[in-house]
């Protein structure tokens, strides 16, 4: 009971964490879904370079470590630009993260994106060139509404994943749940309730949006 109250006690300070992993998690999906619509856009591209170039950022950023991926952009990648421009930066934590884990899905999110866009009928592309249209508008008016239908679930659950990442991102010091709690350890010496409460709350959030997916992948495929 004891542990239960302590947990409770630090309601406030757990849940403002929690708000920074929705943050990160919101913030790195953005970025994730618009890098990955361009590399799957120069993936698909009839010029070779071009193609060339996406697929092998999107089998390299898919092989990159998260945990790696983190450390060596908040900590790397601002001593590189440093010297380049010749003046210091430095990222904040949550820049880092959104950076990190928005580059590391959006290689997943591309291979979503391809395979969707490659199930739309060729058909229908075709019609679409024969009326006139540019490539950008196809793609726009007639690919992507009927791609996004049947890649939306494979898209969600990999959202899902991704929330579940940003539990990483308290090793480079964003403020998350997992940052507050770690402190609070520190400071109380009850890891038991305090790490149970974390899991348990992310496995009610977890297994929330998991039902919510498998709702949308039963009402497409009745549709």
């Amino acid at each position: 009971m004891y542990g239960l109250a302590m947990f409770w006690e630090y309601r406030v300070i757990l849940w403002h964490g929690l708000l920074i992993n929705i943050l990160v998690f919101l913030l790195s999906s953005g970025l994730g879904l618009l890098v990955g619509l361009l590399a799957c856009t120069a993936r698909l591209s009839h010029r070779r370079p071009l193609r060339a170039s996406a697929a092998a950022y999107i089998e390299i950023i898919r092989s990159a470590p998260e945990l790696v991926l983190l450390f060596w952009i908040h900590s790397v990648v601002p001593v590189l630009l440093s010297e380049c421009l010749g003046t210091r930066l430095t990222f904040s934590p949550i820049l880092s993260a959104t950076l990190a884990l928005g580059l590391v899905s959006s290689g997943y999110f591309a291979e979503t994106f391809r395979a969707g866009i490659q199930a739309v009928p060729v058909g229908h592309v075709e019609a679409a060139h024969a009326l006139g249209m540019s490539h950008p508008t196809i793609l726009r008016r007639i690919v992507l509404p009927q791609a996004i239908r049947l890649m939306l679930p494979e898209l969600m659950s990999q959202n899902i994943g991704l929330l579940k990442t940003t539990t990483l991102v308290s090793v480079i010091t964003v403020p998350d749940i997992m940052y507050q709690v770690d402190l609070i350890v520190q400071q109380e010496m009850q890891p038991l309730p305090l790490y149970t409460g974390t899991a348990v709350a992310f496995f009610i959030l977890i297994l929330t949006l998991t039902s919510l997916v498998g709702r949308v992948s039963s009402h497409l495929r009745d549709a």
